[in-house]
C-alpha cells in the first residue's frame, strides 16, 4: 500500500473519530509528502518518508522546548501531542546499548584511543547509523565510549 494511501485511510479514521489533533496532522504529513513528490517528480520511499516524520518531530520537539522557556504551557502541551503521533509514523529508533555497541565496534575497528579523535569516530559512526537514531543520542554516547577508553588507557 501506497503511503499517501494508508494517510488517507487513517485521515479517514480519524474524521471518523472526530479527532480534530491526528486529523491536523495527518493533513500536514499528506502535504508534506505531496510536497516531496511534486518536487521530485517520483513517488515517495519509506526512507524519504521516515526522514520527512523525523524532521516534524524534531520541529515539534524545538517548539516545545521554546514554549516551555517562555511558560507557555497550553502550546507545550499541544506540540508535544502532535510529536506523539508523528512518532506513531516513525520507524523505531535504536536504543541506547545497540548504539553504545555499534560505536564501540567502531572505536575498536579505528583503533582509537582519546577524545581527539571524536570528530573522526561521529563522522564514520553517523554513516552506519544515519536514520536508525538522533544525532544527539549517537553524540553523546561516542563521548562515553572515547571517556571509558581515554580512562583505561
Amino acid at each position: 500500500m501506497r503511503i499517501l494511501d494508508k494517510l488517507g485511510n487513517d485521515l479517514k479514521k480519524a474524521m471518523m473519530d472526530k479527532d480534530e489533533l491526528k486529523k491536523r496532522v495527518l493533513r500536514m504529513l499528506i502535504s508534506a509528502v505531496k510536497n516531496f513528490e511534486v518536487s521530485t517528480g517520483q513517488p515517495i520511499s519509506e526512507e524519504d518518508f521516515d526522514k520527512i516524520v523525523k524532521k516534524q518531530i524534531k520541529e515539534r520537539e524545538e517548539a516545545m522546548e521554546d514554549y516551555k522557556r517562555g511558560g507557555r504551557n497550553e502550546l507545550y502541551e499541544e506540540e508535544k501531542n502532535e510529536r506523539d503521533i508523528l512518532k506513531e509514523f516513525a520507524k523505531p529508533e535504536l536504543s541506547d546499548e545497540e548504539i553504545e555497541k555499534i560505536v564501540t565496534e567502531k572505536v575498536n575497528e579505528l583503533g582509537m584511543k582519546s577524545a581527539k579523535e571524536f570528530g573522526k569516530l561521529m563522522g564514520a559512526v553517523m554513516k552506519d547509523l544515519k536514520g536508525k537514531a538522533s544525532g544527539n543520542r549517537i553524540k553523546s554516547t561516542v563521548e562515553k565510549v572515547l571517556k571509558e577508553r581515554e580512562k583505561r588507557s
